[in-house]
């Protein structure tokens, strides 16, 4: 991978609760800081290896990218224990509430957060309002032999650190491979972005800077992007409470900041996007995976 992505770091979970979650060191993460022209296309860069574990249930959070993962078994077959080759791979949308899982275990799961306009160049601008919100097969969208030689690279690699900067690499060598991709798709993907980095701009402004009207984009939005700009705009408004909070700010200042009306505002976003009040919802992030993505996306939180 070039220097567009910086050496990796582990990062170091809490001991957890008894009988709470599986034991900590059961879940193994490491992450790359993504920095420079990469962090147009991607946000963070994340693994995780996990041993046998029993059933327990975890959530993960609305948050503000799109989730781009590959997960592969640990044994010998490691491709074909999870399913058939090319079909390991798969894209998560933007949420729209907070969603409860059972992680798979024996396996490890590289996960890499795109932007909208990483989602729009690594799928080549394929519509994203027909597919599945969550765990959507890229396979479905793509050549599957794209997907094939993606997960057989990341399955001949010798550690979890080698199988992420594969999956890296790959990243970076799609994002920037000159392609012809849809207008439209770009533009909508602009205009993502615009609401991601400052999500209390009137969505007319936003649409003023694509030369569309505001119907256009809200159109643009559902057929490329797979959701609304008001949903992108108060997940991203999320987002930024759990960042705030990480700097130590006060909750009354952060509802300030992020542009509620007031403290009880930002409550009522707050728990219709995730069933937690503000304050529960900043300390929630407590299991090695919510520690290493807090830590990979400077203070968001993506699983509670």
């Amino acid at each position: 991978m070039s220097s567009t992505v910086s050496i990796d770091q582990q990062t170091q979970a809490p001991a957890e609760a008894d009988g709470a979650l599986p034991p900590a060191a059961a879940f193994r993460p490491r992450w790359f800081p993504v920095a420079g022209p990469m962090r147009t296309f991607v946000s963070a860069l994340m693994a995780v290896e996990v041993d046998p574990i029993r059933p327990t249930q975890l959530s993960v959070a609305p948050h503000d990218s799109l989730m781009l993962v590959v997960q592969l078994g640990r044994g010998s077959d490691c491709i074909e224990q999870k399913g058939p080759q090319g079909e390991n791979t798969w894209l998560t949308g933007i949420r729209r509430w907070t969603g409860s899982f059972t992680p798979a275990g024996n396996c490890f799961t590289l996960f890499a957060m795109l932007t909208p306009l990483g989602a729009v160049n690594l799928l080549e601008s394929q519509p994203l309002g027909g597919v599945p919100r969550i765990r959507a097969q890229v396979a479905e969208v793509l050549d599957r032999q794209i997907t094939r030689e993606l997960e057989t690279g990341i399955a001949h690699a010798h550690s979890l650190e080698e199988r992420l900067r594969i999956f890296g690499s790959w990243i970076e060598t799609r994002a920037f491979r000159p392609r012809k991709l849809a207008y439209a798709a770009v533009r909508a993907a602009r205009a993502a972005m615009h609401v991601c980095e400052d999500p209390l701009a009137a969505i007319e402004a936003v649409a003023a800077r694509e030369q569309i009207t505001r119907r256009q984009l809200e159109r643009d939005f559902g057929h490329w992007i797979g959701t609304s700009p008001r949903h992108l705009a108060q997940v991203a408004r999320l987002q930024a409470v759990s960042r705030h909070a990480q700097r130590g700010w006060s909750l009354s200042r952060i509802a300030d900041e992020v542009g509620f009306a007031d403290q009880s505002h930002m409550t009522r976003v707050v728990r219709q996007l995730t069933t937690l009040t503000p304050l529960s919802f900043v300390r929630a992030a407590s299991t090695p995976m919510s520690m290493a993505f807090r830590a990979a996306t400077a203070g968001g939180t993506v699983y509670l």
